[in-house]
């Protein structure tokens, strides 16, 4: 039993150390090679599906523990709770939030017991990557983190998921796990060249991928492109708070900050066609101030739109009066004419922006003082923007948390969109972990759809990344700056993943491998009942 639980905390630690801000991708390819080993290692009285599921436990709290330790700050500065009961909803969080792992291994005791894996152990290998994967999707994980994200640097791995998104690299991952496992095992070497085989093929699709980005991207040299001037004035959350709550000292050093660097950026060479604040930046109702610190900031702002020749794309705020409700919304404005559009952000952070039955007992709101509660926008659409020589940019918002969500992204760009724009603001996460992991998951938006992405934060991390998911520069975390970039039109043509998302909607492989999962229990259930 002692060594069972040994190799389950090591697939554990290899999981979390493949992970954003290690960034060992290779791991994966070994990382649930010893809990599979751990459960062959279970004596035979203790083999049962209870046993199963707590050893399969470990890696799972591992993996929460190593991978998201700053869930306790971000619950302390974000919902105001104190230390003892953030601490009690992380330890709730670490025993729940991967559950994935325990029942996974359960169901693929009953695969393991079928036959397949010794005459098809190619299709074994693979069927139980689309097990892991359905379960997964399936689980209701508040950050959507999968084993296929790891590879976000792995600039040929990752291109695969142009056609599953990661949920396609975790099959693989998973696939590639077993037939080292079944070679082990069996002391057979077929299943370790099919594994090998799949990195291999996945290098040279990725491979592929990327030359024909370049070979297009040359092409295109010379044509119109967008450029933008994105601010990251690094508003720590207590500050923000202040200013939010009509600090006027607060206020006026919000604005120092985003107006100095945005007249910084107005006098660039390279002027830019849009300037871009992140998520929240304007801290009250855009154009709609009702108290003297909001005015103020209405003036100054207004000062510095008079004197430029940029569009303003800024987070902010706004209200409707009718339903009487209050949007995390991101603004699109052209100083030259005063036109403005407005998107309202659609997919709300749980426990940060929105509360489960909070609208039917409003009381429950009371509890958590620093907590947004936000309506919710329609869902993705296209804003529009003209760069200096009147060529129209399409582009499809989102705003922070969105940005995790393939379908969103999916259907922005089935819309017509040029590039993906995000805002962000981590500074509630701390600066470690989340950051790296909140920008891992979101660079997967730019293979799935092809497009580039713009994305604007306010305390990091603030970078341009192409349609092949890599990045140039990029600023750090907790410091000032302007990042430079520019976008061509739409380069890349709609690959397979946006085009079966157009046919059967958003994450069209998740939803596959959900319905083969359901149908295999569904097998498992009829067989037991006959």
């Amino acid at each position: 039993m002692q060594t069972s639980i040994a190799l389950a905390l090591l697939s554990g630690v290899l999981y979390v150390f493949s992970f954003a801000p290690w960034d060992q991708a290779w791991l994966q390819w070994f990382a649930f090679l010893p809990l599979f080993f751990a459960l062959d290692r279970l004596p035979a009285p203790e083999r049962t599906l209870r046993r199963l599921l707590l050893v399969s436990l470990i890696p799972a709290a591992v993996i929460c523990i190593g991978g998201f330790y700053w869930v306790v700050h971000a619950t302390r500065a974000y919902g105001g709770l104190p230390l003892p009961a953030a601490l009690s909803l992380f330890a709730l969080f670490t025993l729940t939030g991967q559950l994935q792992i325990p029942l996974f291994m359960a169901l693929r005791r009953e695969l393991l017991s079928s036959g397949i894996p010794g005459r098809f152990p190619f299709l074994f290998a693979v069927f139980s990557g689309v097990l892991y994967a359905g379960i997964e999707s399936l689980y209701p994980k508040l950050f959507l983190d999968t084993a296929g994200h790891a590879f976000y640097r792995s600039s040929w791995i990752r291109q695969a998921a142009d056609l599953g998104g990661p949920f396609l690299l975790t099959t693989l991952v998973i696939a590639v796990n077993e037939l080292w496992y079944l070679a082990l095992r069996t002391r057979v070497l077929r299943p370790a060249f099919y594994s090998l085989a799949v990195i291999l093929a996945l290098c040279g699709y990725g491979q592929m991928r990327v030359t024909q980005y370049e070979t297009l991207k040359t092409a295109a040299a010379g044509g119109p492109v967008f450029r933008t001037a994105m601010i990251q004035a690094n508003i720590g959350d207590y500050l923000k708070i202040a200013a939010e709550g009509g600090g006027m000292d607060a206020a006026e050093q919000v604005m120092d900050r985003y107006l100095g660097l945005s007249a910084l950026a107005l006098k660039s060479e390279a002027k830019p066609d849009a300037v871009i604040w992140p998520e929240t930046a304007f801290p009250a109702l855009f154009q709609r101030p009702s108290t003297r610190s909001e005015e103020r900031m209405q003036e100054r702002f207004d000062q510095l739109l008079s004197q430029s020749d940029s569009r303003f794309i800024f987070g902010g705020y706004d209200y409707d009066e009718r339903s009487r409700e209050e949007f995390n919304s991101l603004y699109f404005y052209d100083p030259r004419d005063g036109t403005k559009s407005v998107y309202h952000k659609n997919i709300l952070l749980l426990f940060g922006e929105t509360l489960p039955l909070a609208d039917s007992f409003p009381s429950m709101k009371s509890w958590f003082p620093t907590m947004g509660f936000f309506g919710r926008g329609p869902g993705p659409e296209i804003h529009t923007a003209k760069n200096r020589e009147g060529v129209e940019f399409r582009f499809a918002p989102s705003i922070c948390y969105e940005g995790l969500f393939s379908d969103h992204s999916a259907q922005g760009a089935l819309q017509g969109a040029d590039a993906l724009l995000n805002v962000t603001n981590d500074s509630w996460f701390g600066e470690q972990g989340e950051p790296h992991l909140h920008l891992a998951l979101t660079r997967f938006r730019t293979i799935e759809t092809r497009l580039p992405l713009l994305r604007s934060t306010n305390t990091g991390i603030t970078i341009f990344v192409d349609p092949t998911g890599d990045s140039g520069r990029s600023t750090g975390i907790y410091q000032e700056d302007i990042l430079q970039a520019e976008i061509p039109k739409r380069l890349m043509p709609a690959p397979p993943f946006l085009i079966l998302a157009g046919v059967f909607g958003g994450n069209w492989y998740a939803r596959l491998c959900q319905l083969l999962t359901l149908g295999f229990v569904a097998v498992l259930f009829s067989r037991r009942k006959i």
